[in-house]
Formats: C-alpha cells, structure tokens, sequence
C-alpha cells in the first residue's frame, strides 16, 4: 500500500459530465419514477414578492454570514400536473426555507407529504455520493511535467480527506503537491444543484394549474441609514433615507416585488436545516515529508488599472451626437402602512435581490424639515461630574405640519452641512431608535466644549447641577436626570418628563450660567 502525504490543499476543479435530459419548452420537466408516481419539476416561479422582517436586535452593519431576520416568500409557478399521483417537485426555493412554514395553493387534489431535499449539489456531496464508484483523476506526472488520467476508485471522503484507489495502489486526493483533479461520469442520483421543496399530490385529471407557494426562509435582513443635509439657513434640513436589504441565501429573487416590517415580532428559535453532506475538507498527514520542501504556490498579485491618459479626436461639430437625457428619477416611496402595531414599507418598483448580496432602495424623502439646535448632557445622581462638554442635536418633531408625520424605522443616522460653496461637511454620525407619528427625535450633530455641564453631590440625596454657556449666542440645554421613572425633586425649577426621565431645560444666554438644586 502506498500513502501520498502532503499538508493540506484545496480542490481546485471538479470537471461534472452530466448526461443531458429534455425538458419541456415551458420550463417544466416530467418522467415517470414508477408505476404510480409521477415527477414534475417547476424549475423556477414566474413571480416572486419578498417581504423581509428585521433582527429582534439587529443594529450596527449588515453580515451576511449571519442574518438574524427573515422573510416571507411568496412564489407563483405554473406547472403541468399528469393525471393521478405525482410528486412536484419547485426548485430554487430559498436555501433557509423553514419547511413547515410552507403553505401551497392551487393543486387540485390538495398535499398528500411534503419533503425538503438539502442534498445540493457540491464538491462534497458528489464525492459523497461517488462513493465506491470509478472516477477519472487527471494530475501532472513529476517526471514529465505532462498531464495524464487515470481510472480511479473513491473508497473514503468527503472527510477528512478523499482517498483514491488507482492501478498503483491506495492514495491520498491532492497530496502528491502537484496539481490533480477529479472527473465525474455524472451526477449522482438525489443531488440537485438547486434547494428543492418536494409534494405529492394527486390530480383528478392531467391540467395546467397556477400554483402559489408561500414560505418563511431565514437569511434576511435590511436596515434603515438616514442621511439628512442642514440648510444654509440653520434652521431646517432634507431628509432622506435607504433602505438596505440584505440575502445571505445562495439564490437570486430577480424582479421581485419587495416590502420591508418595522417592528418587534414574538419569535421563538427555529434551527437551521443542515446541509445532508458536510463541506468537503482535504487534509494530508503526517506532517514532516518529503514533500514538505515543496514551494507554496504564489499567485500574482492582481495589477490595478490606472487610465493616465486617452486619445483626442478632433470630430466638427456636425458630427458630434448630443448626450442622451438623463433618466427619469425613481418614483417617490409610498408612505408606510399599518400591519397591526407593525409598520410596512413597500418599495415602489420590482428589484433584484442578488444571492449573498445587499440591495439598496429608496425608503423616504422629505425636503424643508424645520428643526431645533438643543444641547444634551445627562447626569446621574451620585455622580461627581467636572465641567464636561454636551452633545449638539438637532431635535424634530414627527409631525405632518413639520413636514414628516410617518412611522420612522431604527437605524443609522448621518448628519452633513451644506457650504455657501457647495460643499457638503460631516457634522456626526449616530442612531435613530423606532419613532411613531408624533413623537420628537434627535440627529446627531457633534460635540460642543462651549456649553458645559458639572455636578457634585451636597449632601445625602441631593446633589448641584451648573451649567454654563460660552458661545456669543443664546443655547437651549437639555439635562436628563437619572433613569426612566426615578423620583427626582427639584428645588424652585420645574421638571419636564422626556421619554420618562426628569429634564431639567435652561435657556442661556450668551456667556450665562445656570444651576439646579435636586433631590433623588
């Protein structure tokens, strides 16, 4: 017995030689599996919607390597049914489709048993399913430094490693530190290259029905970013928001009609489906060869493209096309509807959603939103704080006379200013929780070590707040004090309650101070 070694490597081509089957010119494929049952496959729908509901707690940047919201997919097939018992079988389903959430309308003769099939095709899967068989390896002889092939037997894999007998005896796949490759007769039974989400069904007469199929599928996700523009004039700014949808599954929705949830839904945990074959891993041991001093492969690094110049031609006027006219701008977003205490956004043409990719749309546009600059700093009781710097807002109110007066989705905020040049500049960056009609939120707009803020505690349960104001202008300064329903008592000032939590609101005047005595 002889045992090639070599540390690890990747496969680097899997060459498939599939027998060719017919198929019918509507897309749909239809054979007999036996005396009774009957096979359809609708190998993709004619429609598709995607509505996509946000992580419980999702915040922050989109990973597409875990997507901890959902979506419901909504499918329309049309499919040819024989007469009698038959399995359909709808392929490029959505790889994290939760199989009993599937709903299905339209057969005639109802579901009888439904099946997910993980078997998908891979490199794994078909080394897995090949099993016993003979296969055709193709590696680079030492000697020579020619490509040659051989008949070859896989009697171990896909983990840790593939092994191979050949006319020479027993190797390791890809262990020789050359490059080798396997060819495969064709495709086992039972894999697909595509999910699938099997029914029987039986049909009283052979017809051509319209089937809808609805599913919950994990691996989505969207977030809301925000991007307001402040005026010249300092007192009203253009708000605009995206609205970033995000598709960890490996299939593409094209032309998919999409709307996105706001809200928190009661969930409980659902596992994921795991893949029937685990991915294909080729390891070589022991370590310490004669192999070993064999150069690491070295790819070039990719070579960027620089244009540094472009030829002129002289062409007369005459001769000179006109520029073709610009687009015409997206339609406005529809305002949000009501889905019980969530909120719907529905985007206003079909899109494309790529397999593990984000898609970006339109969410929403306002234009002369009147706001107010404030001043925050929040203090705790007990907490000793030296003059500290506050935070700038710009504090809006979520009303249709303030130009806004829709349910606004949590997400990431950005702040620009515009110049008298033109030029727009950064002012800050920040968060923007769920907002309902009516209620009053805040943008992010830096830091002031103008206006400050101190407090020390004077006795047991009662501390001094001082604030002072060097700007050259009059400030709005908001103070929250403690938590959300803390009992805090102030001495000769008035306490507002903002979002449950005692405020205390000076105005200052320029170069003024200000100081507040309280109880906790």
């Amino acid at each position: 017995m002889r045992m090639r070694h070599y540390l690890a490597a990747m496969l680097l081509a899997t060459a498939v030689q599939a027998p060719a089957s017919s198929g019918k010119t509507s897309g749909e494929r239809s054979g007999g599996q036996g005396p009774e049952d009957k096979a359809v496959t609708s190998r993709a729908p004619e429609r598709i919607a995607l509505t996509v509901y946000r992580a419980p707690y999702g915040d922050g940047a989109l990973d597409l390597h875990y997507l901890g919201g959902f979506a419901m997919v909504t499918e329309t097939r049309k499919v040819r049914l024989p007469r009698g018992r038959a399995v359909l079988r709808f392929e490029g389903v959505a790889e994290g489709i939760i199989p009993v959430s599937a709903v299905i309308e339209g057969l005639p003769g109802g579901t009888i048993e439904r099946n997910r099939d993980a078997r998908l095709l891979s490199p794994a899967s078909l080394v897995d399913g090949t099993l016993g068989r003979e296969v055709t390896v193709t590696r680079t002889t030492r000697a020579t430094g020619r490509t040659v092939s051989e008949d070859a037997v896989i009697v171990a894999g896909p983990q840790p490693g593939v092994v191979l007998r050949t006319a020479t005896g027993i190797e390791v796949l890809r262990c020789s530190g050359l490059p080798e490759g396997l060819e495969f007769a064709g495709v086992p039974a039972g894999l697909s290259s595509k999910p699938v989400l099997s029914v029987t069904t039986e049909s009283p007469s052979a017809r051509t029905v319209s089937v809808k199929l609805s599913y919950l599928a994990s691996g989505f996700d969207w977030r809301a970013s925000y991007v307001a523009t402040q005026a010249q004039d300092g007192r009203s700014l253009d708000l605009f928001a995206w609205l970033t949808l995000a598709n960890g599954n490996s299939q593409v929705f094209a032309n998919a009609e999409v709307n996105a949830v706001a809200g928190r839904l009661n969930r409980v945990a659902t596992p994921a489906l795991r893949a029937a074959v685990a991915p294909l891993r080729l390891i070589c041991y022991p370590l310490g060869t004669t192999t070993s001093d064999l150069r690491e492969a070295q790819r070039p690094e990719a070579q960027e493209i620089v244009l540094t110049a472009s030829r002129r031609f002289d062409v007369p006027p005459a001769v000179m096309m006109a520029a073709p006219p610009p687009a015409p701008p997206p339609p406005p977003p529809p305002p949000p509807e009501d889905l019980g205490d969530l909120k719907l956004y529905r985007v206003p043409e079909n899109v494309t959603v790529n397999p593990r990719g984000q898609k970006q749309v339109a969410l929403l546009a306002r234009t002369a939103v009147p706001f107010e600059r404030r001043y925050r700093r929040a203090v705790y009781p007990g907490q000793t704080i030296a003059a500290t710097p506050t935070a700038v807002v710009l504090e809006l109110r979520n009303k249709s006379e303030a130009g806004l007066g829709l349910a606004l989705p949590s997400g990431s905020t950005a702040l620009y200013a515009t110049q008298r040049d033109g030029e727009r500049l950064l002012l800050g960056l920040g968060k923007l929780t769920d907002r309902s009609e009516g209620e009053t939120f805040r943008l992010a707009a830096g830091t002031s070590t103008q206006v400050l803020v101190a407090q020390e505690t004077i006795a047991a349960h009662e501390a001094v707040v001082r604030v002072t104001n060097a700007n050259p202008f009059t400030v709005a300064l908001d103070v929250p004090i403690g938590a959300a329903g803390q009992k805090i008592a102030a001495a000769g000032n008035t306490l507002i309650s903002v979002d449950g939590i005692a405020t205390w609101s000076p105005t200052l005047e320029p170069g003024g101070t200000a100081e507040l005595n309280y109880r906790f």
